[in-house]
């Protein structure tokens, strides 16, 4: 018999896989144009708005607490946060759980100095950004317009990835 959690994940599969045949799957922004507007919840229930972070560079990561790779680089994201947030960048992390309680059990364990959002179940990134997996990280600068982005874990606290980024949004 299979678990309720391996039932939802062939079930979104199946429900990917109908997206794409059915040719709605979204293609991502590229680079260069306008991160999507966003409201959602904190892991508490306070709603985040796209507009709050207007004129500042966000580094937006989206993860899973049932991602190895995800979790993984949490620490280094938060070295990023530390070295980059007096020259501006802010980081933000989107979960895209399922279960908003998964979310908030891992953050009691691992508290990262950045704010957590929480995007259930993928409902706004996969309509928005079209998420090609996890984790995925868009860097967007003051104006609102994507700079760069990246899927897959990243050495975030290494000094030319954090050249790099500071460079991609001119915090230099």
């Amino acid at each position: 018999m299979r678990s309720p959690a391996r039932r939802r994940a062939i079930g979104g599969g199946f429900a990917a896989l109908a997206l794409l045949a059915c040719g709605r799957a979204p293609e991502p922004p590229g680079q260069g144009a306008p991160f999507p507007a966003f409201a959602l919840p904190a892991p508490d229930g306070t709603l985040h708005e796209s507009r709050e972070y207007a004129g500042r560079p966000l580094l937006i990561n989206f993860w899973a607490t049932w991602c190895p790779p995800c979790r993984a680089e949490m620490a280094d994201l938060d070295a990023l946060r530390r070295s980059l947030a007096p020259k501006g960048l802010q980081v933000l992390a989107i979960s895209v759980d399922a279960d908003r309680n998964l979310v908030r059990e891992y953050l009691r364990r691992t508290t990262p100095g950045f704010t957590v959002l929480i995007d259930t179940d993928r409902q706004w990134s996969a309509a928005a950004l079209g998420l090609p997996g996890l984790p995925t990280t868009y860097l967007v600068d003051r104006a609102g317009l994507i700079r760069a982005a990246w899927v897959g874990a990243r050495p975030w606290a290494e000094p030319t990835v954090q050249a790099d980024i500071a460079a991609r949004v001119g915090l230099d």
